[in-house]
């Protein structure tokens, strides 16, 4: 009898100590036309040959009322996220900015040493803050994207603080992704820990994103730009804790004050020129290393149609991951047969 009580009570302490719950609770019962939202799958694969939509999860009041996949994914399968990766990097500088560990303000030199800086740093290098690398404002004249995500450059953080400049930083908006890739180095030596395993101290294991990868540089730092790989729900996450205003569960994990920052219009794209159409959802202003949307929504956006669309003003959250070739074209399709019809 006492060995069967001992086995049992290994058992109960091995069920305790086990996995958390990773998933968000589910709500049958929303009073949303959930059923309308299949019509999304449909226009996109009527949209275009080489046009598809891998998976969707839709949140309403912090339950996923909708999701669903197509038939060469699944709930558990990992997603390159692309440029959406970019905001994950920007909230671990929140991170870092919430811990007193850096500022926006802080000169971007002020992070890197002799080995890594020009013996005589130009006066647009010396003025170029955080703040300019979270708002696409740096000014660097080159995107070493290809170079980097290739591993043919070597040095790409002495490379860029070595570049020239295509304006002064601040005066406009330019996308360069080389800018987060900045930011994650950044924040590796600002936390002495690489980008995803502090992501993983501070957000990750709190939110039960358990599954995840990004792909490193030939240097060693997590890319930031890009190269992060998430589940869909994982990505929705991540769009409902910018929605709560940083919490999760009743705790702060971000602090408000930064999400409020990050989701504001901190810069304005520059006007297409007369005549030409425009990407309304391009032009609606950038915050950090996100996206503001022409209805008032905001978004995490990568190429090729990844989204977490958070809406306020529905108290839900759009994720999505897709290949698609018009992302602009896309995004309308989600306003029109998700969006709005929350």
């Amino acid at each position: 009898m006492r060995k069967l009580f001992l086995v049992l009570a290994a058992a109960a302490l091995l069920v305790s100590c086990g996995p958390k719950e990773t998933h968000l609770p589910r709500n049958t019962k929303s009073g949303v036309d959930t059923e309308a939202f299949d019509k999304l799958f449909s226009d996109i694969a009527l949209s275009g040959s080489t046009n598809e939509l891998h998976g969707i999860v839709v949140l309403k009041d912090g339950a996923v009322i909708y999701e669903r996949y197509d038939e060469g994914h699944g709930p558990e399968l990992k997603h390159a996220l692309w440029s959406a990766s970019k905001t994950f990097t920007a909230t671990a500088v929140g991170l870092a900015a919430d811990e007193g560990l850096l500022s926006v303000d802080d000169p971007v030199i002020k992070f890197f040493g002799p080995d890594e800086l020009p013996a005589q740093p130009s006066d647009s290098l010396k003025a170029m803050k955080v703040w300019n690398l979270l708002t696409m404002s740096s000014g660097f004249m080159h995107d070493k994207l290809g170079e980097t995500e290739a591993l043919t450059l070597k040095d790409p953080t002495r490379f860029m603080l070595h570049d020239t400049f295509r304006f002064y930083p601040g005066e406009t908006f330019v996308y360069n992704s080389m800018n987060t890739y900045l930011l994650s180095v950044i924040v590796s030596k600002v936390t002495g820990k690489k980008l995803v395993d502090y992501l993983a101290e501070k957000l990750f294991t709190p939110m039960g994103i358990t599954d995840y990868y990004w792909k490193e540089s030939a240097e060693g730092y997590n890319m930031g730009g890009w190269g992060l790989f998430l589940r869909t729900e994982d990505l929705a996450k991540m769009g409902q804790l910018f929605l709560n205003k940083g919490q999760w569960n009743g705790k702060q994990l971000v602090s408000e004050k930064w999400i409020s920052e990050a989701m504001s219009a901190q810069i304005m794209q520059p006007r297409p020129p007369a005549g030409r159409p425009g990407n309304e959802d391009w032009l609606a202003g950038y915050g950090y290393q996100m996206w503001c949307n022409a209805n008032g929504s905001y978004r995490l956006d990568g190429a090729w149609g990844q989204f977490s669309i958070i809406a306020p003003e529905k108290n839900a959250v759009i994720a999505v991951n897709s290949v698609c070739g018009n992302a602009q074209a896309f995004l309308r399709y989600i306003f029109k047969d998700v969006y709005d019809k929350l």
